[in-house]
C-alpha cells in the first residue's frame, strides 16, 4: 500500500480528500497541528471522523521536528500539502509576506527530510485566485498573491530537491461538512424565515460539489507518481453568477424541504475581485448529481437540528 502524508486534513476539504484518497487504496497518514483536545465543534467532528480514513498524528505541524520524524518513520511516496495559512484570506489588507512567511514555515526542512526518506513527489494546493490561475494574469487578491509566491517557493524547493511537483487548483468547493461559506449564510436566512441576502450576485465563479473535487483529488495523486514533468490540475464545476448559483440551491432545498429559499439580489456596482474566475477542466460528469444534493441537504437539516447555524459565515 502506497503511503500519503496528507496536511490540512481537518478542514473541510482535508476530510473529503482523505476519504477519496483512502477508497483509492492509499495509505493516508495525516498530521494534524492541534493536540486532539484544542478541536472543537464541526471541526473536532471532521477530526474524529478522520480515523475512518486516516491514520492520526496529532501536534505535528509542518515546522515541528515531530514533522519530520513522522517522515522518516512512514516514508511517504507523495507529501499531499493541502494545509494553508487562511485567518483573514479575505481581507484586502491580507499582510502577503506574512502569509507567505507562514505556509513556508518548515517547508525548506520538510522537503528536505521528504526526499531524504526516498518521497518521489509533492503535490500542493493552490488556488484559482492566485496569479496566472482561473483565466485570470493577475493575482485576484493579496491572499491570492501569498499562494503563488508560496507555491512557486515550494516548486523550487521540490525540484532542487529532485523531486515530482504539482498542484491542485482549488474552485468554490461546497458540500456537507463545510461550515460558514456561501451556502451555511443562505441556510441561516431561510431557516430564520428570512430572504437569503446576495450582495455579490454578478460575480462569475466555478462551484464545485465537494465529492466530485475530493475525486479529482485523488487522481491528481495518483498522476503525481508516473513519470513526467510538473503537472497542474484545475478541476471546475458549475461556472455561473453567484446569484445563479445560490438559485441552483434554493431549487434543491425547495424540493426536500419546507422552507421558502428566497433570495435578493443586491445590485452589484463595485467589482474589487475580478468579474470572473473559473478553473479549466471539468469534473462533474454525465449524471444529474441528485445523490451529492440529497446528502447536502440532508447535513444542513442535521445541523439546524443540532443548533449548530449560529455561526457568522464567512
Amino acid at each position: 500500500m502506497t503511503t500519503v502524508l496528507l496536511t490540512g486534513a481537518s478542514s473541510f476539504t482535508g476530510l473529503w480528500f482523505a476519504e477519496a484518497l483512502a477508497h483509492e487504496g492509499w495509505r493516508v497518514v495525516a498530521p494534524l497541528r492541534r493536540a486532539k483536545g484544542d478541536y472543537t465543534g464541526l471541526r473536532a467532528e471532521r477530526v474524529e471522523r478522520l480515523t475512518l480514513s486516516a491514520e492520526r498524528v496529532f501536534e505535528a505541524p509542518v515546522d515541528s521536528p515531530t514533522f519530520r520524524d513522522l517522515i522518516g518513520s512512514v516514508r511517504p511516496a507523495l507529501l499531499a500539502h493541502h494545509a494553508a495559512d487562511i485567518p483573514g484570506y479575505r481581507d484586502p489588507d491580507y499582510d502577503v509576506e506574512a502569509g507567505v512567511a507562514r505556509n513556508m514555515a518548515g517547508m525548506a526542512e520538510a522537503i528536505a527530510a521528504f526526499a531524504a526518506a526516498g518521497g518521489q513527489a509533492v503535490l500542493a494546493t493552490g488556488t484559482y485566485f492566485e496569479s496566472g490561475e482561473g483565466g485570470g494574469h493577475e493575482a485576484a487578491s493579496p491572499y491570492g498573491l501569498s499562494k503563488a509566491l508560496t507555491n512557486a517557493a515550494q516548486r523550487e524547493l521540490a525540484q532542487a530537491a529532485g523531486l515530482g511537483f504539482g498542484k491542485f487548483v482549488i474552485p468554490a468547493p461546497f458540500g456537507p461538512w463545510e461550515e460558514g461559506r456561501l451556502v451555511w449564510s443562505l441556510f441561516q436566512a431561510w431557516t430564520q424565515g428570512r430572504s437569503a441576502e446576495i450582495r455579490t450576485p454578478d460575480y462569475v465563479r466555478d462551484h464545485v460539489p465537494v465529492p466530485y473535487l475530493a475525486r479529482a483529488y485523488a487522481e491528481a495523486a495518483g498522476r503525481m507518481l508516473e513519470p513526467g514533468a510538473e503537472r497542474a490540475f484545475r478541476p471546475s464545476g458549475y461556472v455561473e453568477r453567484i446569484g445563479d448559483f445560490a438559485r441552483r440551491v434554493a431549487r434543491h432545498v425547495r424540493m426536500q424541504t419546507d422552507m421558502a429559499c428566497e433570495i435578493v439580489e443586491h445590485p452589484q456596482s463595485a467589482f474589487p475581485e475580478p468579474l470572473r474566475r473559473a478553473n479549466s477542466e471539468p469534473c462533474l460528469g454525465d449524471d444529474d448529481h441528485q445523490a451529492f444534493w440529497d446528502i447536502y441537504i440532508d447535513y444542513y437539516e442535521d445541523v439546524r437540528g443540532r443548533g449548530l447555524l449560529h455561526a457568522t459565515a464567512a
